[in-house]
């Protein structure tokens, strides 16, 4: 598989999975059923062109998105916060109100919500095929489509679009990106914010756990611009958020093309050849300090991507007693392919709790203050 960036061939291979599971936000009822998950061979392979990471044995046909997906964060008020923040700074920015909002795989449409209650826009429409009808409270003129945003829906002309979270599960994002830009009712004018998971804090911070088969592309700032202009859009503004663990960039219609940045990717690919090593290293040291404990007695709170990550790649963490949400649509749930529980929080109250992984270093402050409410001792660590 070439770059799917720049079609580059002048690539360099780092980690690779034999079987990660072909959707970490897919639960399965019962066990039998999550122990029959499909799974996918992961290869970390980098660009040395454009500074792009990909995973070069990702098979598209493998992966469909149905309602049983959710990769809903916003039941932790420190994620709910960042998407509050990010409304309030893009209503600000672009003066959305009383405008058309498109959210394109908007997924149970929380943000969208959001984003139109803060800006007073007249009109929001969310695009994806995992959306639920009956999800939450109704936001007056936002409405939702199960279905994918393409031409058939030529009659919707925003006049701000957001994207967060899907770029990186399509296989050819450039020609995604120019099919957007050309859409019947996309305007010159119209504004488009994308956020995407950032390789270069999987790189650098050895964000492992985020290393997912749905997602076939990484992006780094270099890579993320390249798709956008090489799609005929003009960048407006580009940044990380969220403890530098997204990318985000905001773009209209237009050309403009950024300098060669060969210093940056340089710096990328010294970190990517640093990345097996230290990949295999970590993994060591979780193997080791599963093997000295009870892992009946050890929970991973978050059963996201992340943590059916580590429970399907750390030897040994099949056997943790459970993973904990605070997603009550996960509870009675199990992990593809190693049947690993899910449970409330408050389903740990009065548990024999020796240890709690936290899979995100951002979320430690608000669950040391749940495990504490919930009377337990247990040690916390981050993954």
């Amino acid at each position: 598989m070439d770059c799917p960036v720049c079609s580059g061939r002048d690539l360099l291979s780092s980690v690779a999975f034999e079987a990660l599971p072909v959707l970490c936000s897919v639960l399965y009822s019962d066990a039998e059923s999550s122990r029959e998950a499909g799974a996918g061979r992961f290869g970390t392979t980098f660009c040395r062109s454009c500074g792009h990471v990909f995973n070069a044995t990702f098979e598209e046909d493998r992966i469909g998105y149905t309602q049983s997906y959710d990769s809903s964060l916003g039941f932790s008020p420190r994620f709910a916060a960042f998407e509050g923040i990010l409304a309030e700074r893009l209503s600000a920015t672009y003066g959305l109100e009383a405008k058309t909002i498109v959210d394109i795989g908007c997924g149970k449409g929380d943000f969208l919500k959001r984003l139109c209650a803060v800006s007073g826009a007249s009109d929001g429409i969310g695009f994806d095929k995992s959306f639920e009808e009956s999800r939450g409270e109704a936001v007056p003129g936002v409405r939702f489509v199960n279905d994918w945003f393409n031409d058939s829906y030529a009659d919707v002309q925003p006049d701000f679009v957001t994207c967060r979270h899907v770029l990186e599960h399509i296989a050819e994002p450039v020609a995604f990106l120019r099919a957007l830009r050309t859409h019947p009712g996309i305007q010159p004018k119209t504004v488009f914010y994308f956020e995407a998971p950032n390789a270069l804090y999987t790189l650098r911070d050895l964000g492992i756990w985020d290393l997912i088969y749905e997602h076939v592309s990484y992006f780094t700032l270099p890579s993320l611009r390249k798709a956008f202009e090489a799609a005929g859009f003009e960048v407006l503004d580009t940044g990380t958020s969220f403890g530098e663990q997204y990318l985000y960039i905001e773009a209209k219609p237009g050309f403009n093309y950024s300098p060669a940045l060969s210093s940056e990717t340089g710096k990328i690919e010294s970190l990517v050849r640093d990345f097996d090593n230290a990949y295999r290293d970590k993994i060591k040291r979780w193997r080791h300090y599963l093997a000295t404990r009870d892992p009946g007695k050890i929970v991973v709170w978050g059963a996201g991507a992340k943590g059916v990550t580590f429970v399907n790649v750390v030897p040994g963490a099949d056997r943790i007693g459970a993973l904990v949400d605070v997603n009550p649509r996960k509870h009675g749930h199990f992990a593809p392919r190693t049947d690993t529980p899910v449970l409330s929080p408050e389903a740990l109250r009065g548990q024999p709790i020796e240890s709690i992984i936290i899979m995100n270093p951002l979320y430690h402050d608000e669950i040391a203050g749940a495990v504490a409410a919930l009377g337990l001792t247990s040690e916390i660590i981050v993954a």
